[in-house]
C-alpha cells in the first residue's frame, strides 16, 4: 500500500516538500488555510543566494536595533510589546547575537547549502516551469566598514563555490549604470542566481497536480489525533484526514500547530515589506542589494521589484506606508533614478523567524510521524528544495536518513524542545 502524507501549508516550503515526496511515490495531500494558499511565498525578492545565508541574529545586532527603535521606517522595527512570547522570543534572539553562535549558524547554513543551485538546475531539468535567471548577484554598499562585514560574512561560501569578488565603486557602477556616485564599492557573486518566486509557486503547484497530489484550500488545521506517539490523521476544515506521515509547513503560524502535536516551537512573524515597479525608471542587469539599507533590488521580466525591512510584532499583515517609503528613501541613495515621487501600492508578507535564525527541520520529538519544515527566516526560496530532499529523506528512514543526518542535525526541532527537560514555551 502506498505511503500517504498530509503537508500543511501551500507555501514554496510546503509544495517543494509534497513534490518531493510525491516523486518518491508517496501519494501526497496538502492543506492550506487560505483560500489560494502560497503567503510569503509570493511575496518576496526571489533570491536563491546562498552567499547570503547567515544567521539574523549578530553580533553587534542589538546596537543596531537600538539606534532603529525610534524610527518607524528604519530597516528593522520591533514593536514594543508585553506579550510574553513576543518578549520571550526577542530575548532569546538576543542571546544569539554572539561571535560563537553566529559562527556555528553560518556553518551549519554553509553546508545546507552546499547543493541549492543544482537543485534548482534539477528542477528545470524534471519539467518545473518557472521564471529562472542565472546572472549572479551585486552587493553595493556605501562604506568601506559595511563592505569589510560581507565579505567576512561570506568567505566560508567560499568551500562549496560561492565566491565574492571586490569591487571598486566605478567596477560596480560599470556592471549596473544606474547606481550613484556614492556608491564606495561591492562584492560580485557569480553563482548566485534570482527566481520570480510568484511563477515558482506555479510551476510547483502544476508538477504536484501532474503527480497526483490532491490540494485543500480554506482548510485550517484544527487538531492532530495520535494513537500514543504516533499522528494517525490531522483534522482540517472540518474533515479528519489520515496518512502515515505529516509535514508541518506553515510558515509563521507553523507554532501553532506544534502546538496542537504537543511540541510548541518558537516560531514568530517578520514582516517585510515590498513592492513591483513597472516604470522603466530603475534599468539593472542583475539582482542588487543594497548594503547599509538592507534593500533588495531585483529585475524580473515584467517589472522590478523593490524589498526589504524586519518588522517583529504580531502576525498583522497590514501594509504601513512608512514602511514602504522608507524603502523607496533607502534605494534612492543608491539608486538616483528612483522617482522622488514613488508612492509605491506595496504588500508585506510574514515571514517565519526563530530566535537563532536557523531553519527548523525534522521530525519533532516524541511524535514518530510529525515533521517540521518552517523558520526559514528570509531564505524560503533559497533552502525550499534542499529543505524538501531532507524531509523526504528523513520519511525514508535508513541509509537515506543517515546520509542527512550530519547536514540536519543543527536544524533539528529537538534544540528548542529538550530546553529544560521539557517542551520550550510557545514563543
Amino acid at each position: 500500500m502506498t505511503d500517504h502524507a498530509v503537508i500543511v501549508g501551500a507555501g514554496v516550503i510546503g509544495l517543494a516538500t509534497a513534490y518531493r515526496l510525491a516523486r518518491d511515490g508517496r501519494a501526497v495531500t496538502v492543506v492550506d488555510a487560505a483560500r489560494g494558499g502560497s503567503g510569503a511565498s509570493v511575496h518576496n525578492a526571489g533570491w536563491v543566494v546562498p552567499i547570503l545565508s547567515a544567521p539574523v541574529p549578530a553580533p553587534g545586532m542589538l546596537g543596531t536595533a537600538l539606534r532603529w527603535m525610534l524610527r518607524k521606517d528604519s530597516p528593522l522595527y520591533v514593536h514594543p510589546s508585553p506579550r510574553p512570547e513576543h518578549v520571550r522570543f526577542m530575548v532569546g534572539m538576543l542571546r544569539h547575537c554572539n561571535p560563537r553562535d553566529f559562527r556555528q549558524g553560518l556553518e551549519a547554513l554553509t553546508s545546507l547549502n552546499e547543493r541549492t543551485v543544482d537543485l534548482f538546475d534539477e528542477y528545470e531539468k524534471e519539467g518545473l516551469r518557472f521564471e529562472h535567471h542565472r546572472d549572479g548577484a551585486l552587493m553595493v554598499f556605501h562604506t568601506r566598514e559595511a563592505m569589510r562585514t560581507y565579505e567576512a560574512a561570506t568567505a566560508p561560501l567560499e568551500r562549496v563555490g560561492h565566491t565574492a569578488a571586490p569591487l571598486s565603486g566605478d567596477e560596480a557602477r560599470d556592471l549596473e549604470p544606474a547606481l550613484g556616485a556614492h556608491v564606495h564599492g561591492g562584492l560580485l557573486c557569480p553563482r548566485e542566481r534570482h527566481v520570480d518566486p510568484a511563477s515558482l509557486v506555479r510551476g510547483l503547484t502544476e508538477r504536484c497536480r501532474e503527480l497526483g497530489v490532491r490540494f485543500l484550500w480554506d482548510s485550517p488545521v484544527t487538531g492532530i489525533r495520535f494513537r500514543g506517539t504516533v499522528a494517525t490523521s490531522v483534522i482540517a476544515g472540518g474533515e479528519e484526514f489520515p496518512a502515515d506521515h505529516f509535514v508541518l509547513a506553515a510558515g509563521a503560524r507553523t507554532s501553532r500547530l506544534s502546538r496542537l502535536a504537543g511540541v510548541p516551537l518558537p516560531v514568530r512573524p517578520g514582516k517585510g515589506y515590498g513592492f513591483d515597479d513597472t516604470s522603466g525608471a530603475v534599468a539593472l542587469r542583475r539582482p542588487v542589494y543594497l548594503g547599509e539599507a538592507k534593500v533588495t533590488v531585483t529585475p524580473m521580466s515584467d517589472r522590478v521589484r523593490f524589498a526589504g525591512t524586519m518588522e517583529f510584532g504580531g502576525f498583522d499583515e497590514g501594509v504601513d506606508p512608512r514602511r514602504l517609503g522608507g524603502i523607496v528613501r533607502s534605494a534612492r541613495d543608491f539608486l538616483p533614478g528612483v522617482p522622488t515621487t514613488a508612492r509605491p501600492d506595496g504588500w508585506a508578507g510574514l515571514r517565519p523567524m526563530t530566535p537563532d535564525g536557523l531553519p527548523i527541520v525534522g521530525p519533532l520529538p516524541g511524535r514518530d510521524n510529525v515533521l517540521v519544515a518552517s523558520g526559514h527566516c528570509m531564505l524560503g526560496v533559497t533552502l525550499a528544495p534542499v529543505t524538501a530532499e531532507i524531509i523526504a529523506a528523513q520519511v525514508e528512514g535508513g541509509r537515506r536518513a543517515a546520509d542527512v543526518a550530519e547536514t540536519a542535525r543543527p536544524f533539528a526541532p529537538r534544540r528548542f524542545a529538550r530546553r529544560r527537560g521539557r517542551t520550550a514555551p510557545d514563543a
